[in-house]
């Protein structure tokens, strides 16, 4: 199997701002974030949205966690939720 990824962490919170980074540009979007449902962040890269932007947001559970994914700039992927479930699952 060919390993897609280039820069790794086995360190989870680490490995999720890498994630997510790594999302943020594939997605074109402003920023991303995942917390919990009860609204500790647990990471954030890019920018946050100006008012009137689109938001996008997904909750999902990983970890034994509720957690709300958001786009700044409205636009989540398949790919996001299950690399975030796949690290906080870990």
């Amino acid at each position: 199997m060919v390993e897609r990824r280039i820069r790794r962490s086995h360190v989870r919170d680490e490995a999720l701002l890498m994630f997510l980074d790594s999302q943020r540009e594939a997605l074109g979007s402003r920023g991303l974030s995942v917390a919990t449902s009860d609204g500790r962040v647990l990471a954030s890269v890019g920018a946050k949205s100006k008012p009137g932007s689109p938001v996008g947001t997904w909750q999902l559970s990983a970890g034994g966690m509720d957690l709300v994914v958001t786009s700044h700039g409205g636009r989540l992927s398949h790919d996001l939720g299950t690399g975030v479930k796949r690290i906080l699952g870990a």
